[in-house]
């Protein structure tokens, strides 16, 4: 979830106004995903891509919602000496706490389960109505596993705590043993693990499908031809968005590790909240436009619909000359 630390709000507003710009963007973003699923939910729900892509949407939606609707308020109501006004600072610390932890690897596991279906659809599946009950397993037991990382810190009694020296939240466990110590510090490198896993799969996947495409040519087979050329695009789509979902977190890593003064760290801390915003839109945006399914069901739902409602006030010319001629 990068650095949280103290930023000055009341010293530098325009920052902080920029965050809250960027986080509603990010909303909208969402938002926008959201409402074209609501109306091609038939369409898109037929491809298990985008069923897996719906449950991705909800994290980057949590996501979102957690630096809109928490963080960006709670330096807003926090000063520069004291920790921030609140009724009860413990649980708001832990619920921000542990719903960044889910956002955070709900985004991670989906995005790795979107991988995944990639290589089952290109590189086993031999029938082309693909079964849907292994994807709703895989998307339940991906929420399972989203959930139990936060549960683990819940137990450990996991949250943020303020340092006044270093003006500066950090994680720290209240209740842990020798083992689950060792699991805690595992889960931050299962991050960067699960990263290059999903990178790699892409590489594979982008492999086996340039031989088959070259193998259906040779052959002449155009219908196969072309159900490649549509796994290429989804494939294509799906390594573009996760690079710049890994770019971002690549940034974070390397922010993390900045040697910086004290009167620095809002710098940074700033900048982390943002590519972690960045994270949150990378996906809905991307889909958005590369998506044509997406793009299809946006263009016929609204744009096609207020062109006719337009059309529908307009004059008739031809009308009104024919009842001239009458």
């Amino acid at each position: 979830t990068g650095i949280v630390g103290d930023r000055y709000p009341g010293k530098f507003v325009a920052l902080l106004i920029i965050e809250s710009i960027a986080a509603l963007v990010v909303a909208i973003s969402n938002a926008v995903v959201i409402v074209v699923y609501l109306y091609g939910w038939k369409r898109l729900m037929k491809n298990n891509f985008y069923v897996v892509v719906s449950n991705l949407i909800v994290f980057t939606s949590l996501k979102c919602i957690i630096e809109l609707g928490f963080i960006v308020p709670y330096y807003v109501l926090r000063n520069e000496e004291e920790k921030p006004v609140s009724l009860s600072i413990a649980e708001y610390e832990l619920i921000i706490f542990n719903l960044s932890v889910l956002a955070d690897y709900g985004v991670l596991f989906f995005s790795a389960l979107i991988a995944v279906n990639r290589y089952l659809t290109v590189a086993i599946s031999t029938s082309n109505k693909p079964q849907r009950m292994p994807t709703v397993v895989s998307c339940v037991f991906t929420w399972l596993c989203s959930g139990a990382i936060p549960l683990l810190y819940f137990v450990c009694e996991c949250k943020y705590d303020y340092s006044f020296y270093l003006k500066l939240y950090y994680n720290r466990c209240e209740k842990s043993t020798p083992f689950l110590e060792i699991v805690l510090k595992c889960l931050i490198y299962l991050t960067y693990a699960c990263t290059v896993a999903v990178l790699a799969l892409y590489l594979l996947i982008f492999i086996f499908l340039r031989r088959k495409q070259r193998a259906n040519l040779n052959r002449e087979n155009l219908g196969t031809s072309r159900h490649a050329f549509l796994q290429m695009r989804l494939l294509r789509q799906s390594v573009v968005v996760f690079t710049l979902y890994t770019g971002s977190m690549l940034c974070v890593f390397l922010l993390t590790h900045v040697s910086i003064g004290a009167g620095k760290l809002f710098e940074v801390a700033y900048a982390e909240n943002l590519l972690n915003l960045s994270i949150a839109a990378v996906y809905p945006i991307c889909f958005l436009v590369m998506s044509g399914e997406m793009k299809s069901v946006l263009i016929s739902r609204f744009i096609t619909s207020r062109s006719s409602a337009v059309a529908s006030v307009s004059p008739h010319p031809n009308r009104s000359s024919n009842n001239g001629a009458n």
